[in-house]
């Protein structure tokens, strides 16, 4: 008992000391921040501005249905520590991983089962799907894009997927489409 309560205190005082969660949107908060209203009636228009953001930002356009107002599109980047490129912030967390052993030594970089060698799955690619609906919306033109973050391995399997919630990713996102927008309207881009 008396071990008990001094494990009670400090349980009671470290959850005192973790940051509060955060709350989750509801599906009207992030509906209205995924959604802009541009002053032309021109959806061919706005959809080009947003074809120019989109490959600026090495999207690669999967998917156009100018009828619809429907454009995906897709970026893959590169996670994969001291391989074919940067460590993607994961340094710290993989860079130490080299293989697990299982029934025998080990070769490098790799795990060895049963006498042959497989490489270790590590997160290696980071996509990012892109969903943007263009309508007419009187004078105007309404867009709502989203974007979803999905991390495969070294195998290719799916190893997470979220949506990407940041206000600020949307926020940017909609800035550059109003600079696109103007250097269409302009004819400059």
């Amino acid at each position: 008992m008396r071990r008990a309560l001094p494990l009670a205190a400090l349980l009671a005082l470290a959850a005192g000391c973790m940051p509060p969660a955060k709350p989750q949107s509801t599906q009207l908060e992030v509906r209205e921040y995924q959604t802009r209203t541009f002053d032309t009636a021109d959806t061919a228009l706005v959809m080009k501005a947003m074809l120019n953001v989109l490959q600026d930002d090495g999207f690669v356009v999967k998917n156009a249905v100018v009828d619809l107002g429907l454009l995906t599109a897709q970026r893959e980047s590169d996670l994969a520590p001291g391989r074919s490129g940067g460590d993607g912030g994961f340094g710290n967390i993989f860079g130490g991983l080299g293989g697990i052993v299982i029934g025998g030594g080990r070769g490098p970089g790799g795990v060895v089962v049963g006498g042959s060698q497989q490489e270790a799955a590590f997160p290696k690619t980071e996509v990012r799907d892109f969903t943007g609906n263009i309508s007419a919306f009187g004078k105007q033109t309404k867009v709502r894009v989203s974007f979803q973050r999905k991390v495969l391995d070294s195998r290719g399997q799916v190893v997470e997927v979220e949506p990407v919630t940041e206000l600020q990713i949307y926020q940017s996102f909609f800035s550059r489409m109003d600079k696109s927008l103007f250097l269409q309207q302009e004819n400059l881009g």
